[in-house]
Order: C-alpha cells, then sequence, then structure tokens
C-alpha cells in the first residue's frame, strides 16, 4: 500500500500535472496562432468599387450591346420621378428620364443607403472617366450596371462566408478556453490533494 502511495504521489502525480501543463501551453500557442492567422477574417471587406479601366477593357475587344431601357436620356428630358433619388449632377441627364430611373433603382434595389450612396459615386466616377475619354458612355454605364453586380454578388457571398467562419473560429476559441480551464482545474486538484496528504502525514 505504502508503495502504491509513493508511486502514486512521486509518479502518477508528477506525469499529470507535466501533461496538464503541457496541454495548457500548447493550446494557448494554438489560441494566440489561431488568433494570429485568422486575424483578417474578422476585417470586413472594402465595398468592392468598379474602375473605368476595367470598364474599358471589358468593351474593347468586344463592345458590349445597349441593355433595353438602360440608354441615356438627353438633357432636358425630366420625369416626374426624377426629385424621388438624389442623384450627382453629372448622372442626372443620363437618368432624368422614368425608365432609365427605373433601370438604375432596380440594380440598387436590396442595397442600404450608405451603399446606394457608394453605387452611385462609383458610378459618377465612371461617367465622369468615360466623358473625359470620349467613351461611348451608354456602353460605359451598361458595363458598370453588368460589373458592379458581380462585384455585390462575389461581396455578399464572401460576406456569408466570412460570418461562417467567424462563428467557427469562436466556436473553437471557446472550446480551447474550456480545455485550459479544465487542465488548470486538474493542476488545482492536485495542489489540494498534495497539501491534504501534507497536513495528514504530519
Amino acid at each position: 500500500m505504502a508503495f502504491l502511495e509513493s508511486v502514486e504521489r512521486h509518479a502518477l502525480f508528477r506525469l499529470t500535472r507535466f501533461l496538464a501543463f503541457v496541454v495548457i501551453l500548447a493550446l494557448s500557442l494554438a489560441l494566440v496562432i489561431g488568433a494570429v492567422i485568422f486575424a483578417g477574417d474578422l476585417i470586413p471587406n472594402q465595398t468592392p468599387v468598379v474602375s473605368f479601366n476595367e470598364i474599358s477593357r471589358e468593351l474593347h475587344p468586344a463592345p458590349e450591346a445597349n441593355q433595353p431601357g438602360s440608354k441615356p436620356s438627353q438633357p432636358g428630358e425630366e420625369s416626374q420621378g426624377a426629385s424621388s433619388l438624389d442623384l450627382p449632377f453629372v448622372l442626372q441627364p443620363y437618368f432624368s428620364a422614368s425608365d432609365n430611373r427605373e433601370v438604375l433603382m432596380r440594380h440598387m434595389e436590396g442595397l442600404d443607403s450608405i451603399e446606394r450612396t457608394e453605387y452611385l459615386n462609383n458610378l459618377s466616377q465612371v461617367v465622369k472617366a468615360s466623358q473625359s475619354s470620349g467613351e461611348d458612355t451608354t456602353n460605359v454605364i451598361n458595363k458598370y450596371f453588368e460589373l458592379k453586380q458581380t462585384q455585390l454578388a462575389l461581396a455578399k457571398a464572401d460576406s456569408a462566408a466570412r460570418t461562417l467562419r467567424w462563428l467557427y473560429i469562436a466556436a473553437s476559441a471557446l472550446s480551447i478556453m474550456f480545455l485550459i480551464a479544465l487542465a488548470s482545474l486538474i493542476l488545482v486538484l492536485l495542489a489540494i490533494e498534495r497539501n491534504t496528504r501534507s497536513h495528514a502525514t504530519t
């Protein structure tokens, strides 16, 4: 019996303490390394921006035909619903007609106010660049709709995937912290057992 107690005190307890320390150290390192590796996944992406150069590259080996209903209006063709959307000045001549305005609204459907503002500002930049370069603005606007829609769809899919990864990361971090707490509890219990035996022998 004394032999078993000696083995338990000098071998089993020491081995258990050693393994508990190793587990705590390994899990702590895993937590820190995981936080460094996956920190980028917790930062939301910037809103995608379509540049005029992208549109020009898309248009110029094979220009796209104008989309129905999206041909810009000439200045002065005001519609009754023109005041329902606050358009930048550079866009007003192209979306003053109700049909064109409806096309624009359909492309911005589902966007919040901040995203709509970014959408219109990006379109304004593209239109200004097309006017400076002499590019056909109608084709540029139509191609912008196409590229922007693709970018927004990709951004939405990436946001959903990012949310799912964040849930996995949070669950993994909680699991690691639980295991660290469990190993720490084992160390506390071993310390209590050691102190209890020490008092008993004295």
